[in-house]
């Protein structure tokens, strides 16, 4: 499975994490499995649901469970901007000031292959205490939802 993982630290209140899977299917096939966000609960680990609809400018509700070992979720609101077939992402100030900028994006390796890519910038308000903790919190959550992405994908299309 091929995949990259990687955290860095900018700053002391600034984090980048950066996290890609390759998919043995085409793009639009990635595409079409990462919107259909009704069928997340069935498959997805970390980023379990998403209430709404993935269209640039919508508000949704992205709920994320940090710890698979606990029954606690998290919910928060975001407002998206979208690629069409490509990417979507929310740019927000979330609990404690933390600023949160999360990709998802669908690039084309070639006619049967494709590239998922959830990276994330951490920055402003408590990033400073709890950028280290989230860093390896989401950097796992992120890897756990792009191999279930993968799977899924793969399960439907191959």
């Amino acid at each position: 499975m091929k995949e990259t993982i990687k955290v860095e630290r900018m700053k002391l209140s600034h984090r980048k994490i950066y996290t890609d899977i390759t998919i043995d299917a085409p793009a639009e096939k990635v595409w079409s499995v990462l919107k259909d966000t009704k069928t997340y609960k069935n498959w997805a680990v970390f980023l379990t649901d998403i209430k709404g609809e993935l269209k640039d400018g919508n508000k949704i509700t992205a709920k994320f469970q940090l710890n698979p070992s606990k029954e606690k979720y998290n919910s928060i609101d975001h407002t998206i901007q979208v690629v069409e077939g490509k990417s979507f992402y929310w740019a927000e100030k979330g609990p404690m000031g933390i600023c949160d900028n999360h990709h998802f994006k669908v690039e084309v390796i070639d006619r049967n292959n494709s590239r998922f890519i959830q990276s994330d910038e951490l920055t402003k308000g408590a990033t400073f205490l709890l950028g280290g903790y989230l860093s390896k919190v989401y950097t796992k959550g992120y890897q756990g939802f792009n191999q279930a992405l993968k799977k899924e994908v793969e399960r439907r299309f191959n």
